[in-house]
């Protein structure tokens, strides 16, 4: 896939939950002692521009119409990679880009209650977004000191700084790749901050991340069938 210049071929998408205090406060949930991660797949990825799809059986079912958004900021491996050491791990990083992670909310806390895998709710088509480009290491002077916001429609909903994260990125490579191999082109998403909440067939959102940009996505209700 292409994003502005680049072209990547991810193999996979991986995902820090709860990474910043006043989002795991908001969700009523922990705050984690070490990095919490979770797979997204390749069907739900989309770029800028393209329209966020509300799925049917999410809009006409009350029990799971809520679908949330949350802006993060991410990063692109650069060669594959399993176990690196902290200080190594910029040398396996190609640069930085916006991640918008789409989330149907009712869905997560009604399999979360149950006990069971929460996976459906995050990989419905076009529920991951990625964009506007690809910026190198070297433009961006500290990813851990940037101001991440969200818009739907024009107003703010989510705001804040990179900088809040609990777990930098470091220890989240680390971490991730003790477990599994990070593969050339995979995306690493790094949690999004407090200010989640829900999105409707219409909507535009905008994800912005400074030195990066912003991606700008309307949200449609999927076609009948």
């Amino acid at each position: 896939m292409r994003i502005g210049n680049t072209d990547i071929e991810p193999t996979k998408i991986i995902c820090i939950g709860r990474n910043y205090v006043e989002h795991a406060k908001e969700l009523d949930s922990p705050v984690p002692t070490e990095p919490v991660f979770f797979v997204k797949t390749l069907n739900s990825l989309i770029t800028n521009g393209t329209a966020i799809i509300y799925p049917r059986i999410l809009f006409e079912t009350e029990e799971f119409n809520r679908v949330d958004h949350e802006v993060e900021l991410a990063f692109i491996i650069q060669k594959k990679c399993k176990k690196i050491a902290p200080e190594n791990v910029y040398n396996y990083i190609q640069g930085f880009s916006i991640f918008l992670d789409i989330t149907a909310r009712k869905m997560q806390i009604f399999d979360r209650n149950r006990n069971l895998p929460w996976y459906r709710s995050k990989n419905f088509d076009t529920f991951s977004v990625i964009g506007p480009r690809i910026v190198s290491l070297s433009e961006i002077k500290d990813p851990h000191n940037l101001k991440i916001e969200l818009k739907v429609n024009g107003e703010v909903k989510q705001s804040s700084n990179t900088r809040y994260m609990i777990f930098k990125i470091p220890e989240i490579i680390e971490y991730v790749s003790r477990f599994l191999t990070l593969d050339k082109g995979d995306i690493v998403a790094t949690g999004t901050p407090s200010g989640i909440g829900p999105i409707q067939p219409g909507d535009i959102i905008e994800a912005f991340i400074e030195g990066i940009g912003t991606i700008k996505n309307r949200v449609i209700l999927e076609e009948e069938e």
